[in-house]
């Protein structure tokens, strides 16, 4: 899974930001594969979290790892980015992947986030948009975590009743309700989209499957090569199909600039 979606987003963070020495910062760095990826590519780096125990693993993860040459620098802290103080020296980049839609209030946060980025600066986000999954979407989404779960390679059955069109039917009624029945409601697409065009001018757009993600976290361990054939086959046909128009992506890239 890490090298289906996180090894993908550095490939594309690589392919967006400019090369070295860049400043970089990344909002909700997780387990911290990204930025210990950009330090080795030559950058200075700071990964921002407000969980201590996943800043352990991105903190191992670091230790673990030997300095190459030509590496960079790249240093945690565990903080809000809401409180967070704008150190002297600014970014030249600032990172979202998959943070937004959890963030409440979100406008003030890039507000933030545009003080925290020179002149120009580029913002980067990937993000998910739970409410993008329609009757054809969520028909595909159920129809392949049922058949993982009826060949025995996922505990996780999306049928409630015996019924499969009944059940498709409560699979994305529940889809929403998780979403937004939280003590702080997941962020709709048309929101985010808004705020980050009123605060960094679009420069790139592009939709991405996220579903796989999804379906692959639910999937028991396999061997390896099982496991990359299956969700190689997930994601390619999840693009596919948003390519054909035949479902709706739940997945997109923006790329803004902070302008002054």
């Amino acid at each position: 899974m890490i090298e289906m979606s996180a090894l993908e987003t550095y490939r594309f963070l690589r392919a967006r930001i400019p090369p070295p020495p860049q400043r970089v910062l990344e909002v909700g760095c997780g387990n911290g594969y990204v930025t210990l990826e950009l330090a080795r590519d030559g950058y200075t780096v700071v990964g921002l979290d407000q969980s201590p125990d996943i800043l352990a693993v991105a903190h191992h993860s670091r230790e673990a790892s030997a300095d190459t040459p030509g590496f960079g620098t790249v240093d945690y802290v565990c903080a809000d980015i809401r409180t967070w103080p704008i150190p002297e020296d600014r970014f030249d980049v600032v990172l979202l992947n998959r943070t937004l839609h959890h963030l409440y209030d979100f406008q003030p946060l890039l507000t933030k986030l545009h003080g925290l980025l020179v002149p120009d600066g580029l913002l980067i986000c990937q993000e998910y948009a739970y409410d993008r999954l329609d009757k054809r979407t969520a028909s595909w989404v159920y129809a392949m975590q049922r058949l993982l779960f009826l060949s025995g390679l996922s505990p996780d059955n999306p049928a409630t009743t015996p019924d499969d069109i009944s059940s498709l039917q409560a699979f994305q009624t529940a889809w929403f309700e998780k979403a937004e029945k939280r003590e702080h409601p997941l962020n709709r697409y048309e929101e985010m989209l808004r705020a980050l065009h009123a605060a960094f001018p679009p420069q790139y757009f592009s939709w991405v499957p996220y579903v796989f993600v999804y379906l692959g976290n639910g999937i028991r361990p396999l061997p390896q090569e099982q496991e990359r054939a299956v969700l190689t086959f997930l994601r390619d046909m999840e693009q596919h199909l948003i390519a054909i128009e035949a479902i709706q992506a739940s997945g997109f890239r923006y790329v803004g600039r902070a302008q002054n």
